[in-house]
């Protein structure tokens, strides 16, 4: 099936797609995208997708009865913060969801503004988002999604899944590096670690926000039984992407711990050889000093061998120091 546009439906409109939905769920496209109205008499429901990058959604927000003056508070506000709050009637917040650059995936999280209401899901956004994209096309396909509740859970869930692949990928490089670490030779994977570390944290950051608003929201006494349901599932899923995420950092710290432990080592045992090679020519170059010295009766300086018997002392003098050196070592084995 071949879906219109993911664009604005109109071309001079703050409405980037209407979306029907009749009482079973199905969904089409709304012919009235000028100015939805979000009035329906069948038991289903609208949603409206907005960008706010073109501030004439102001004026409908506005005009819109049916939202809590919360809810069009939130819609026309700047702040990107994760937020979530909700009474009797409605439910309304900023979640976090990648970005999405046309048909391409972007590694960062943005804002996603969503209000969810009886009869209409509002959704706003200023730069594309990968969930809407998603759940917009599985809609058009067939997927049923009986009530704005069931399409809010399935914004969050499908966001939550984006991160949990993410994190998939990010184990992924983890075992790569641990590979490369356990080899036998020493290798310095700092700086690529230490950008895996830094998404592991951002991601972590923002699940964080997440899991409290959510938890926060899905005990406030003013929700409604479903409303309470489904924030508890999201809950649940948040607590468990937190908890891999927490063991995901935990791993790269003890990997970046092991990954200095064996550059430590690597570096002793090169301070080691260098000791020994010092060690080694000390004698010889005490030596070649003293037969370097311009003075009276020097030895050998009369010998026509005297080089080869200065050489000879040299090479014995690096010979005596390794002997004393394997003494030693065997004295304290």
């Amino acid at each position: 099936m071949k879906l219109p546009p993911s664009g604005p439906i109109v071309g001079d409109s703050p409405f980037l797609w209407v979306i029907r939905f009749d009482g079973d769920g199905a969904a089409t496209l709304a012919a009235d995208h000028e100015s939805p109205q979000l009035d329906v008499e069948d038991g289903g429901y609208f949603w409206v997708h907005l960008n706010v990058a073109d501030l004439r959604y102001r004026d409908w927000v506005a005009g819109r009865a049916q939202i809590p003056a919360e809810a069009r508070a939130l819609l026309i506000d700047q702040d990107g913060h994760q937020r979530l709050d909700a009474d009797e009637a409605a439910l309304w917040g900023v979640i976090a969801d990648y970005g999405r650059d046309l048909e391409r995936e972007e590694d960062v999280l943005r804002p996603l503004r969503v209000v969810v209401t009886e009869r209409c899901i509002v959704t706003a956004r200023r730069n594309a988002v990968e969930s809407t994209a998603a759940i917009r096309q599985a809609a058009l396909e067939g997927q049923r999604l009986r009530t704005p509740l069931d399409l809010f859970e399935a914004l969050v869930t499908r966001s939550l899944g984006a991160i949990d692949v993410s994190l998939d990928r990010l184990l992924v490089k983890f075992n790569q590096i641990e590979d490369r670490v356990l080899d036998d030779e020493a290798h310095d994977e700092r700086r690529e670690l230490g950008a895996l570390r830094r998404q592991t944290i951002r991601l972590r950051r923002e699940l964080a926000d997440g899991q409290r608003v959510f938890s926060r929201a899905a005990f406030s006494p003013r929700v409604s039984q479903p409303t309470h349901a489904a924030l508890r599932r999201l809950t649940q899923r948040f607590d468990s992407l937190q908890q891999e995420l927490q063991a995901a950092e935990e791993r790269a710290r003890l990997l970046q711990d092991e990954i200095v432990s064996n550059l430590t080592a690597e570096t002793n045992r090169q301070l080691y050889v260098l000791t020994i090679l010092g060690t080694l020519l000390m004698p010889p170059t005490l030596v070649s000093g003293i037969f370097g010295m311009n003075t009276k009766n020097l030895f050998f300086s009369d010998n026509e061998q005297g080089t080869l018997y200065a050489a000879a002392i040299c090479a014995a003098s690096a010979a005596a120091a390794y002997l004393a050196l394997v003494w030693i070592r065997r004295r304290e084995s």
